[in-house]
């Protein structure tokens, strides 16, 4: 997201940054100098590439469980929101995928565009606050939203607006669960510290559901360079129970889940392979006569349960569809 109030060059006005720009280097040609401008600033390490940070996100287990469950994604749009610094990019186009990542953080902009150079990437990176991205009626295979979500002032209004675009969405998140004793002591010190404002839960309705969030401050992480936070100091995190039932309420039928950590030390997450689901289509006796006979003469309940299973387990494999052609 765009930090308009925090950027590489924080204190510094925009003549001063088109300054810096028209600097030279000293140094030989290297595949490092480029990778040395944002030193300090690194989350991910770059393959063969010294001095960056400690994330694998190269080989991100979230990333490959999502791949997993997609099935084929080759020659597939896929819209990344907040690429960071373009490892998960890397895995999906390794995959097939052709995607468009939108990034707003001007230091992870250009750090994305760094390795986009170096590892040859036929990704578009677009520099923007995807909470104000239009893409009109662009399909896309899939909205992939890891870490995003619990880093907006309105995650609701996120997921409503990708909604329109996509019949899966994939979200890693760290969502709000008032168990305290599962949280991991970390978590829980910051909480004691006001990290997340407990006393003022905020409620609201959301196509018939009650959605609750809570407010949580970045306080000091604000200070670090390489930080790739929201647009505001603070954000809304989501209840886990209320955040499916906006998913349902969206048309996402169909969520799988993984990786729920109640005790990460950063409070609690999960991810989430969310898709849309059409069981009256599913079922359909000229679309699946099999699944018909196997599961249309089941109590309504009971068939909808079995029919999302069998999509997911199968059916998503075999290439069958979950939401009817448009």
């Amino acid at each position: 997201m765009i930090l308009k109030w925090l950027s590489p060059f924080r204190n510094r006005n925009k003549i001063q940054f088109q300054d810096y720009l028209s600097n030279y280097t000293s140094l030989g040609p290297s595949e490092e100098n480029s990778f040395d401008l944002f030193d300090t600033c690194w989350s991910t390490k770059i393959p063969n590439i010294d001095n960056t940070g400690p994330f694998d996100g190269f080989n991100d287990e979230r990333i490959q469980w999502l791949i997993q469950e997609l099935g084929s994604i080759k020659n597939e749009d896929i819209l990344e929101l907040g690429p960071l610094e373009a490892a998960h990019t890397f895995m999906l186009e390794k995959a097939g995928a052709q995607v468009l990542s939108i990034e707003g953080n001007y230091g992870a902009f250009l750090r994305c565009l760094t390795v986009k150079n170096f590892l040859g990437l036929q990704a578009k990176f677009l520099l923007g606050d995807f909470s104000k991205m239009d893409l009109n009626s662009r399909y896309f295979k899939a909205v992939v939203a890891c870490g995003i979500l619990y880093h907006m002032p309105d995650p609701v209004s996120l997921l409503e607006k990708i909604a329109k675009n996509t019949d899966n969405i994939f979200l890693w998140t760290h969502y709000f669960n008032d168990d305290f004793e599962s949280w991991s002591p970390g978590a829980r010190r910051e909480l004691i510290d006001g990290k997340w404002d407990v006393e003022n839960t905020q409620s609201r309705d959301f196509k018939g559901i009650q959605v609750r969030t809570v407010r949580q401050n970045y306080g000091k992480a604000l200070g670090w360079r390489g930080f790739c936070g929201g647009t505001e100091s603070y954000s809304y995190w989501i209840y886990k129970q209320d955040l499916l039932a906006v998913l349902e309420r969206l048309g996402f039928g169909s969520v799988q889940i993984n990786f729920d950590k109640v005790d990460h030390p950063n409070g609690p997450c999960f991810a989430v392979v969310a898709s849309k689901f059409d069981l009256s289509y599913y079922l359909d006796p000229n679309v699946n006569p099999d699944l018909n006979v196997a599961f249309g003469k089941l109590p309504y309940e009971k068939k909808r349960l079995a029919a999302i299973e069998h999509f997911n387990i199968y059916g998503r494999k075999e290439g069958r569809l979950a939401v009817r052609p448009s």
